[in-house]
């Protein structure tokens, strides 16, 4: 994970059938899987209704010493952050100290289209402020120190993407300018108010602004070459993060503070009630990713190669969260799906460690499968269509995933073990669906 940037997970299907007790053996012997075969550096923690279900950690804080993975390991969390700067600007909000409809230019006048960019529409991705993580040769700038004045230097150079509020479009600026307004807003820093309008609220004392400067508990990041693992470089500088990604907490303190902002100890209903009103499926710092019928509310986060999710269903109060410093061929979507499949007693499913092969399918044969399908058993549709001679799919709500071609008619997504067989029923394209244990055939639409 390069850029600090949104890593939501891809969740269609819960297991079939009725849901049994959890089964700690299975999820023991799952991160047992993981641990012994270092296919993840990983703590995860589900709790419901502030009860730990399971909490459970694989592989190594720092390889190096021999640390592993342990309950109070640090993360870098990337873009959940953002949901934390959410929190501090609806509290400003409620003081009547800033307003959502306030306009960018009312702080910077001198950014583009700021008379007609509103604080809302930078909160919910939709101000077309050009994502700053994208500039190029920016990956050679991380491990260096930037200031404020400099941003805006840059930020003055950069052109809107497109019309305000016309679509969503994810943009890092839009949460670094938050970070610097509320800096002006309240003439402290936001690391101050970090700490005293959140962390000191819900008792989180494991939770810095940047990396802590006590790292004994601090899991470095890594990467696996395909023979062996090595730290992440450049380590970042937090300067480039800031408000959109600068935060480093613990499982447990991130579960303090989704449980502190559901249970209004944070902001108020009418704020929070505000916050999870979804506009092209993202809100106030904040989206929502369903599992089977159920949803849940949540942020993911990408820097250096930290990779986390947080989400939280309302309904039953579960929560689950995953914070992952490294990992091999496998997507750390497939945490999520084992630990609510776990969370709500269904069974799971162990990774498949064979390597299949991938092939060349013809573009003509990509492009017969494009079309809207859809299954009389399951709640979406699922777009299917052709990018820069690739196959995606693209579920009602959802981002769109890449499929890996195994044949002519086989194709698989794994960070979400979905696999898609193509066939022809009663004259119309079709396919066959599966997720672990669920299983749906779709019809393309006329």
């Amino acid at each position: 994970m390069k850029h600090v940037f949104p890593y939501f997970i891809f969740l269609l299907t819960s297991a079939c059938g009725t849901a049994q007790k959890l089964d700690t053996k299975a999820i023991d012997s799952l991160f047992t899987i993981y641990d012994q075969k270092e296919l993840f550096f990983v703590n995860v923690l589900v709790k419901r209704a502030d009860s730990v279900l399971f909490q459970r950690s694989a592989g190594f804080q720092n390889l190096e010493s021999g640390v592993k993975n342990h309950s109070k390991t640090q993360f870098l969390i990337g873009s959940i952050t953002k949901t934390y700067t959410a929190v501090l600007i609806l509290q400003l909000v409620e003081e009547g100290k800033i307003r959502l409809d306030d306009p960018l230019s009312k702080f910077y006048p001198q950014l583009s289209n700021a008379d007609r960019i509103t604080i809302s529409m930078m909160l919910r991705h939709r101000s077309g402020l050009f994502n700053y993580t994208n500039m190029p040769g920016f990956l050679q700038q991380v491990d260096k120190s930037i200031t404020k004045e400099q941003f805006l230097e840059t930020f003055k150079t950069l052109k809107t993407e497109f019309e305000p509020d016309t679509k969503y479009e994810y943009s890092n600026t839009n949460y670094l300018l938050l970070g610097l307004i509320l800096e002006t807003i309240t003439g402290d820093t936001y690391e101050n108010l970090l700490k005293n309008r959140i962390l000191t609220k819900i008792g989180a004392r494991n939770t810095f602004y940047g990396r802590p400067q006590d790292r004994k508990d601090f899991a470095k990041s890594y990467i696996f070459t395909g023979e062996k693992w090595l730290s992440t470089q450049p380590e970042w500088n937090i300067d480039w993060a800031a408000a959109a990604g600068g935060i480093a907490t613990t499982s447990s303190d991130l579960a303090l503070f989704y449980e502190g902002l559901f249970n209004g100890k944070l902001i108020s209903e009418k704020s929070l009630t505000a916050m999870i009103d979804l506009k092209d499926g993202y809100g106030y710092g904040i989206s929502s990713v369903p599992f089977g019928r159920r949803t849940f509310y949540g942020h993911g986060g990408g820097i250096e190669s930290y990779v986390s999710f947080v989400g939280y269903n309302r309904e039953d109060k579960t929560l689950f969260i995953q914070l992952v410093n490294g990992r091999k061929q496998f997507e750390p979507n497939d945490i999520s799906i084992q630990i609510l499949n776990a969370a709500y007693g269904y069974p799971l499913s162990y990774p498949d460690l064979s390597v299949r092969k991938v092939v060349k399918v013809e573009k003509e044969v990509l492009t017969s499968y494009e079309g809207t399908y859809t299954s009389a058993n399951f709640p979406l549709e699922i777009t299917v269509f052709v990018k820069d001679g690739n196959l995606f799919g693209q579920a009602t709500g959802q981002s769109a995933f890449q499929l890996t071609p195994y044949s002519d008619t086989e194709f698989g997504f794994e960070a979400a073990r979905i696999k898609m067989i193509f066939f022809e029923k009663v004259g119309q394209k079709a396919f066959h669906f599966s997720q672990g244990n669920a299983a749906f055939d779709f019809v393309r639409k006329p």
